[in-house]
C-alpha cells in the first residue's frame, strides 16, 4: 500500500486567516502525514512564495523547507486582507521518492 501525499502546513495550518506576525515568526514549511500510523516523514525541498504588491506579482523561492532571508522580508511587507500563495511545493520522503504538493494559502488579518 501506497503512503499517502502529506499535507504542506505553515504553523500547523494548511491555510486560511493567519496575523502577520505569527506568520513572521514561522521558520518554513513543513509536510504533515495526517491519520498515518507508520513512522514515515516527508521533508519539504523546495517552495515558492508570492505576494501582490501594487499590482504585481512578487515571486520568491526556496530550496529547502525554510523561509529565506528574501521571503521573510517579502512576508514583513504584506498588508492585511493580503493573500500569500505558497507553491510549487516539493517534497522527499524517507522512501527517497518526491512528489509534489497542493498549493495553499492564507489571508493576512
Amino acid at each position: 500500500k501506497r503512503v499517502p501525499p502529506p499535507i504542506a502546513q505553515v504553523a500547523g495550518m494548511s491555510g486560511g486567516d493567519i496575523s502577520k506576525g505569527e506568520l513572521a515568526i514561522q521558520d518554513g514549511v513543513m509536510a504533515v502525514l495526517i491519520d498515518f500510523d507508520f513512522d514515515f516523514k516527508y521533508k519539504v525541498t523546495q517552495f515558492n512564495v508570492e505576494t501582490t504588491d501594487g499590482g504585481y506579482t512578487n515571486i520568491k523561492k526556496s530550496n529547502s523547507n525554510r523561509f529565506t532571508a528574501e521571503q521573510k522580508a517579502q512576508l514583513a511587507r504584506v498588508n492585511p486582507q493580503s493573500i500569500v500563495y505558497i507553491g510549487n511545493i516539493k517534497v522527499i520522503g524517507d522512501d527517497g521518492t518526491t512528489r509534489d504538493l497542493d498549493p495553499i494559502s492564507f489571508k493576512i488579518r
